[in-house]
């Protein structure tokens, strides 16, 4: 009996390991494929009309961290083709109603997973319930998106290029490709020629750059001295506003016509002048006249230089005797020599 009962207790423990072990192989086997048996998950839905790939145990990420894993994937029993995706959910934290499950691309290789995009919505969700779905767009459809616009405008470049060369050859026959040597030969030199006066330009700018600046400097000054002297401006500014009154409550018309009247007198008296009446008018018109004035002041002169040095000739009369007569001769040396000693004093 006591060895029935040892052989009957090795059949058990022998069960009972095996049953562990299986037990452990199936929640290892669970646990590789990130789900854990022996938490308790909360399930909630979402119904799609394709998947892109998605397949179980992908993992369900809230704000970029994982909250749960793919369950399964099935079809709709209205069999319609679209799929519910049974989302597990391993959180308590609350989860807005209007929240929205989308899939999308975890890496460039494919791999989908479902992102979980928080809504406003002030009441949670109830476990089983089913969440809003939604698909992002995988790269390749982005960058379709992104390059499609481009790809469109860069036909529509090349077919108004192509349209351009074909107009540009029909348009370039030998007289217009010479046409257009000349003319950019022109723009060459005129070019050249432009840049010869900007640097003569350049050069004036030098010299003058000096003066400019002491001009400015002068205005400047100018400017500071008419700022110092406001004071005198505006006294000056007021006497000329008197005097500008005074002449306008002046009888200035009078004064007008009566200097009119003075240069009409003046004038008819120059005019009586020219035509020759009177003494003035003969002495102006008549040179034999003017020439017998001039000879009789010469002989006058020399009347007055002949008395000055020869008195005797014309007065008798000496307190202490007669003096010396003074030949022509000596009376035009003595008057020369006197000439120049007047010059001599009148230098600097």
């Amino acid at each position: 009996m006591a060895r029935i009962n040892r052989l009957f207790s090795r059949e058990v423990l022998a069960g009972l390991v095996a049953i562990g072990s299986l037990a452990l192989l199936y929640w290892g086997f669970n646990f590789l494929k990130g789900k854990d048996v022996l938490s308790k998950n909360k399930v909630l839905y979402a119904v799609y009309d394709r998947i892109d790939g998605l397949s179980a145990a992908r993992p369900i990420n809230l704000n970029g961290f994982q909250i749960g894993q793919v369950n399964r994937i099935v079809f709709h029993p209205s069999m319609d083709g679209r799929l519910i995706v049974e989302l597990g959910i391993n959180t308590d934290f609350p989860i807005a109603r209007n929240s929205v499950a989308r899939i999308v691309a975890q890496s460039l290789l494919g791999d989908k997973s479902v992102d979980l995009i928080a809504g406003d919505s002030p009441e949670s969700v109830r476990w089983g319930d089913t969440l809003q779905s939604d698909i992002a767009m995988s790269l390749t459809e982005e960058v379709n998106r992104q390059v499609a616009p481009l790809k469109q405008k860069t036909e529509d470049l090349i077919g108004s290029i192509d349209t351009t060369i074909t107009l540009i050859n029909g348009f370039l026959t030998d007289d217009t490709r010479n046409n257009f040597k000349e003319t950019f030969s022109s723009v060459r030199r005129s070019i050249q020629t432009l840049e010869h006066s900007v640097k003569t330009i350049d050069g004036m700018l030098d010299e003058t750059r000096a003066p400019f600046v002491m001009t400015v400097e002068n205005i400047n000054s100018i400017v500071e001295n008419l700022k110092n002297n406001e004071k005198e401006l505006n006294g000056i500014l007021k006497n000329t506003e008197q005097i500008t009154d005074t002449l306008a409550k002046a009888n200035l018309g009078k004064t007008i016509a009566t200097l009119n009247r003075v240069l009409n007198n003046t004038d008819s008296i120059v005019q009586k002048v020219n035509d020759g009446y009177g003494f003035a008018g003969k002495m102006v018109n008549d040179p034999a006249l003017y020439e017998n004035l001039s000879a009789a002041a010469d002989q006058l002169k020399l009347l007055l230089i002949d008395m000055k040095y020869n008195p005797n000739r014309y007065v008798q009369f000496s307190l202490f005797g007669n003096s010396r007569d003074y030949s022509p001769e000596e009376i035009r040396e003595i008057e020369e020599a006197e000439q120049k000693r007047r010059e001599a004093e009148a230098k600097p």
